[in-house]
């Protein structure tokens, strides 16, 4: 049986430990979809009113993602799928319906098998464009070379020759609180725009006031002592996580050369890039479409529905 609890901060540690010790079994598959990194959990946790169980080897996560709208079941973690599945299958039967969200491509047939074609609503199970995760390959964030990646190093060069006397810098305690004025800046300048802006702000905070806490890499731009941009993410088995990235935008390619250099700085055996979604903004997905995704990943949403048994005898038939 599933009993969720909310997400605090708290039970970081020991959903890090979690993430350390099966780590053979999250990313295994082709999708490097962001909303099961590590850090994307501590940083949303308030916002969607996450919870969290428990269950053999599994690990759960819930949230609510719009709000009125009805809590949804991430796709399990863990090293059996269809014993995962399972116990949420149960779980569900005894609520009567559910939603599962994030259902990464490669997954969606075995949730069909589990859970049975004919307990899921039709027409339910889909996956839109503007949430869809955009992937890159590292080395050309390092290195941006040939056609593909002209328009980029182009806005490279024209910092570089503009801002000559630029600096980069790793975020850590004794820096974060200028950063953290800096986006406090930023958000006053910037209206909402996105869906989640409003539910950025305050975990973006969050971050910047305990850095070393969250398990964060950051880096900062300056130009002329000043901050004019930062990028905050993590890197978790193969691939970096982006999760925040702010520039002026009246300096051209201030984002290019912060996304440059931040890949440069991170070290290890990290070949892919996560730059999360577009939400559907025309502008933002111009600009992630101009660093030349090798792919996007698909998250699917399913809802799912049992018959209401109110005696023990015709429950047991679903069980």
């Amino acid at each position: 049986m599933l009993h969720f609890r909310k997400v605090t901060e708290r039970d970081f540690i020991q959903i890090d430990a979690y993430y350390r010790e099966y780590a053979n079994w999250i990313y295994s598959g082709a999708h490097r979809i962001c909303d099961y990194a590590p850090g994307t959990i501590k940083m949303w946790h308030q916002a969607y009113d996450m919870e969290y169980a428990f269950l053999g080897n599994n690990l759960y996560f819930s949230a609510v993602f719009d709000v009125g709208s009805p809590r949804s079941y991430l796709y399990p973690l863990g090293p059996d799928d269809k014993e995962a599945l399972s116990a949420l299958r149960e779980h569900i039967q005894e609520k009567g319906s559910g939603k599962l969200s994030v259902v990464p491509q490669e997954c969606v047939g075995i949730v069909e098998e589990v859970f049975e074609r004919e307990h899921i609503i039709e027409n339910s199970l889909r996956a839109e464009r503007a949430w869809a995760d955009y992937i890159y390959l590292k080395r050309d964030f390092e290195n941006p070379t040939g056609r593909k990646h002209h328009r980029q190093k182009n806005l490279i060069n024209r910092f570089v020759r503009e801002n000559p006397e630029y600096t980069c810098e790793a975020i850590y305690e004794k820096n974060a609180p200028q950063v953290l004025a800096y986006f406090q800046k930023y958000a006053l300048r910037n209206s909402d725009t996105s869906p989640v802006d409003g539910l950025e702000f305050p975990a973006v905070c969050r971050i910047l006031q305990a850095p070393d806490f969250y398990g964060m890499q950051g880096m900062l731009l300056r130009t002329e002592g000043e901050i004019c941009g930062f990028t905050i993410g993590e890197v978790y088995k193969d691939t970096v996580f982006v999760h925040v990235e702010k520039a002026d935008k009246e300096r051209a390619g201030a984002f290019q050369v912060l996304s440059r250099d931040f890949q440069r700085s991170i070290a290890g055996a990290a070949l892919y890039v996560n730059r999360e979604e577009d939400l559907g903004l025309e502008g933002l997905r111009q600009s992630k479409l101009s660093y030349g995704p090798i792919r996007l990943d698909y998250k699917y949403t399913v809802e799912i529905q049992y018959a209401k048994n109110t005696d023990k005898s015709s429950k047991t038939l679903f069980l």
